[in-house]
């Protein structure tokens, strides 16, 4: 998969107060990406990260009271290693010596061409693999990619149901963690009888192959 095919899985958040400049972008990430959230404003920007979790941030360095690099530290603090990256209209050097501090995947000034962003998102898509953001190992011959939401074994895609997928995706997200029965059955959404919840795992576990997931009895289940 090329690049440009792996943004397709992909979200991005974009903040920038000069809305004529937002909206045109927007048209052209609209293209690139699965999903773009955008915002005019630092607080905004910071609201739409916590709520949607992006896969790539770009910000305007400076949007009023809080700009971009109060926007990339505040995010930072949360998580290391999201790619960002910074536009701006200027190059000082305060800004860059900040933006430095910030593990930044790039900064890049107005007007930018189309082959510019393109280089910058290769370089997004590069800190996310490098990372294991799209990859989660399951086992030596399991994996699932989070971007495209497909689990893979032995280089074939499995076909999983809504609640497999729910449950897959709990369990990753707390891996080395046990999820408890009532945790995995409220994040189901549904009243699903303890029964029932061990024969999803049972399948689930079924297809993804031997020391995939394992049960504490009488507690819950853990992806190790």
């Amino acid at each position: 998969m090329n690049d440009l095919c792996e943004l397709k899985e992909l979200t991005v958040l974009f903040a920038d107060d000069d809305e004529i400049f937002l909206n045109s972008t927007q048209k052209t990430l609209e293209m690139l990406f699965k999903r773009v959230f955008v915002a005019t404003n630092g607080k905004d920007a910071l609201s739409l990260y916590e709520e949607m979790c992006p896969n790539i941030i770009m910000l305007d360095v400076r949007m009023g009271s809080v700009g971009g690099l109060e926007v990339a530290q505040e995010i930072r603090k949360k998580n290391k290693h999201v790619p960002i990256f910074i536009i701006s209209s200027y190059t000082e050097t305060q800004e860059l010596l900040e933006a430095c501090k910030l593990n930044l995947v790039d900064y890049i000034t107005k007007p930018f061409s189309f082959q510019t962003l393109i280089h910058v998102f290769t370089k997004c898509i590069a800190t996310l693999k490098a990372e294991g953001s799209l990859t989660k190992i399951i086992n030596e011959t399991t994996y699932y990619n989070t971007a495209s939401k497909i689990v893979i074994k032995d280089n074939i895609p499995l076909s999983l149901t809504k609640n497999e997928f729910v449950a897959l995706e709990l369990l990753l997200e707390q891996r080395g963690k046990i999820v408890t029965y009532k945790t995995l059955s409220h994040c189901i959404g549904k009243d699903i009888s303890y029964s029932a919840l061990q024969n999803l795992v049972m399948r689930l576990r079924k297809k993804l192959g031997k020391n995939s997931i394992h049960n504490l009895s009488k507690i819950g289940y853990t992806i190790k």
